[in-house]
C-alpha cells in the first residue's frame, strides 16, 4: 500500500489503478463492496515501478489467491469524480485488461472468496451478465461498451 501510485493535491487524490475483465459464459466477474450500492470490476492500484499488466495479475493474486495471465489490453479511462466513501475528489487513470483464470475448473464457481484480510474484506466476486450489470448500478458503465469492441479505447469522463 506504501507504494500505491496515489497522491493528494490540494484538494484532489490522483488515483492510478488497473481493472480486470474475465469473462466467463456470457457473463463478466464483478465486485460488491458492502459499503457501496454499485458494482465494480476487480482491481487495484498500481505500485511504483510496476507495469497495468503486473498490477492486475498481483492485485488479483492477493485478493482472491487465484492466478490469472493476461488475455488482451482492453482500454484506458481518464475520470474525474468524488468518491462516495470519502467525498474526495479523484483524478484516476484507469486501465483495463482482460485476463483468464490459469486454473480452468475456477470458472465453474458461481463465485470466487476474498481471502484478503483488513479493509477488502467486505468485497465478494460474483459472475453476471451484462444484461444483469446493465440494470444494476455498475461504475463505471462505459467499461459495459468497451467490453464488446476489439479495439483498445481511450475515454475522458469529467
Amino acid at each position: 500500500m506504501k507504494n500505491d501510485v496515489q497522491f493528494e493535491k490540494n484538494d484532489m487524490i490522483f488515483n492510478y489503478r488497473v481493472a480486470i475483465i474475465i469473462k466467463n459464459d456470457g457473463k463478466i466477474l464483478v465486485q460488491k463492496d458492502d459499503r457501496a450500492s454499485h458494482y465494480t470490476l476487480p482491481g487495484g492500484r498500481c505500485e511504483l515501478g510496476e507495469n497495468s499488466i503486473n498490477t492486475g495479475i498481483r492485485e488479483f493474486k492477493e485478493e482472491t489467491g487465484i492466478n490469472i495471465s493476461l488475455k488482451k489490453k482492453v482500454g484506458m479511462i481518464e475520470n474525474f469524480f468524488v468518491s462516495s466513501f470519502n467525498g474526495k475528489k479523484y483524478h484516476e487513470i484507469l486501465m483495463i485488461h482482460e485476463y483468464e483464470l490459469n486454473d480452468r475448473n475456477l470458472y465453474n464457481q458461481s463465485s470466487i472468496a476474498n481471502i484478503e484480510e483488513k479493509k477488502k474484506a467486505h468485497l465478494t466476486y460474483i459472475w453476471l451478465s451484462i444484461d444483469e450489470l446493465k440494470n444494476a448500478n455498475f461504475k463505471p458503465e462505459v467499461i459495459l461498451d468497451m467490453i464488446k469492441k476489439d479495439e483498445f479505447q481511450h475515454y475522458i469522463f469529467d
